[in-house]
């Protein structure tokens, strides 16, 4: 028998190479899982202690009190400030700014607010009593609140000019179950902080006028499942107090942390990430009639008019989802389905807070007005990708072009 026969067939002689080979690779990787999870540390957050029920529920109760007498000394100081300012201008109004959670399309806000900045006359920027921002809007707030043309340009030049290390991913790994997110945010952190320094805490300070302004930022809770709304002022103040900016940084970093892509933040002792999860803009708790801002100054003065109520949102991304033409793909459906769901709650949200003006309204308790802008549905871009430097720099001069036209807000619900 030849020597060719007695040989076994070409696949046979070949299995075993390729399965040695496969099963080296498996092993491989086995080994590198494991290795990084015992060596490599960098993208995990320190074990929490878990709290019992009962505890987080009594936490949850405490912090509910706290808000809500927070928010009544707040009206009290708005009706105070208000009658005040009343005596020398009989047509003073209260006036809020909220701005929405956008990711990189925050460029539309701040490019907004630097143009809003060269109105003059009756349709320039009042000085907002109260300012809330949540997820990317956050980072605009202070900024916002401070309100000098010189703060809004910062901000504007900052979102301008997105870096390369702003989002950063993990690495090979960066799926391990124990990472906080799968990437980081250092880029973002140390311009963040070059921004938001000593110096910029005691200007918020200085800025709220001895507590008559608020300044409010929205996280959500992770481990309460609601949001919170954070005084950045009363953060400011601590700041300039330890002399420690971070505790007001963090705040920020906390409200833009988008779940499983950035890193929540832990704020004593509770989890905290993306304050859009909970709502994409903040216009107040719900208030018992009797503790409202009409009902507080027909008691403490009934003898003068009720100021008008100004709401005036800026929305950094389309009010109504954009159109396209989806692949049935699971990760397409999953990004289309959350960013659905956030268009349509922000939607509900804006329709609700127009239903809160004309109830106010009918109880009698002073007239509210309602004013939006949003990225326009006819706007587009070529460019992909997140905080791509050129999409930024197309958003804030589009921001920028509506928010020196006046006839650019709307004032009917979507």
């Amino acid at each position: 028998m030849s020597d060719v026969a007695c040989r076994p067939p070409w696949w046979r002689r070949s299995l075993l190479p390729f399965l040695s080979g496969v099963l080296s690779v498996i092993l491989l990787l086995v080994i590198a899982y494991f290795g990084v999870r015992k060596f490599g540390t960098g993208g995990r957050l320190p074990e929490r202690q878990p709290k019992t029920e009962a505890e987080l529920a009594a936490g949850f109760s405490a912090g509910a009190q706290d808000e809500a007498a927070a928010n009544r000394a707040d009206i009290a100081w708005q009706v105070e400030t208000l009658y005040a300012r009343q005596q020398l201008d009989p047509n003073a109004t209260l006036d809020f700014l909220l701005l929405s959670g956008g990711g990189d399309h925050a460029a539309f806000g701040a490019g907004f607010l630097s143009g809003w900045a060269s109105v003059e006359g009756k349709n320039a920027m009042p000085k907002f009593d109260g300012v809330s921002g949540v997820s990317a809007g956050a980072l605009i707030a202070p900024f916002a609140f401070l309100g000098t043309p010189e703060a809004l340009e910062a901000i504007n030049r900052l979102v301008r000019d997105p870096k390369p290390d702003w989002v950063v991913p993990r690495g090979l790994f960066f799926f391990l179950p124990e990472n906080a997110s799968f990437a980081d945010v250092p880029g973002l952190m140390r311009d963040l902080c070059a921004e938001v320094d000593l110096n910029f805490a005691e200007r918020i300070v200085r800025a709220s006028t001895g507590g008559k302004r608020v300044l409010l930022i929205q996280a959500t809770d992770a481990d309460l499942g609601t949001g919170r709304t954070f005084d950045a002022v009363a953060a400011a103040r601590q700041a300039v107090a330890t002399g420690d900016p971070d505790i007001l940084r963090n705040i920020l970093l906390a409200s833009a942390a988008v779940p499983g892509a950035f890193p929540p933040r832990e704020i004593e002792g509770r989890l905290y990430m993306d304050g859009s999860i909970t709502s994409n803009f903040y216009y107040g708790d719900p208030t018992d009639e009797g503790q409202s801002f009409g009902a507080v100054w027909r008691r403490e003065h009934p003898d003068a008019p009720i100021p008008k109520t100004r709401y005036w949102l800026v929305i950094n991304e389309y009010i109504r989802p954009a159109p396209v033409t989806l692949q049935p793909k699971w990760l397409a459906i999953v990004e289309r389905s959350i960013y659905m769901s956030v268009r349509s709650s922000e939607m509900i949200a804006l329709r609700h807070l127009y239903a809160i003006a004309e109830a106010t309204k009918l109880r009698g308790g002073g007239e509210v007005e309602v004013r939006w802008v949003a990225v326009p549905q006819t706007w587009k871009t070529t460019k992909v990708g997140y905080f791509d430097k050129e999409k930024m720099r197309e958003l804030s001069d589009e921001g920028r072009r509506l928010g020196a036209d006046p006839q650019a807000w709307m004032t009917k619900a979507p």
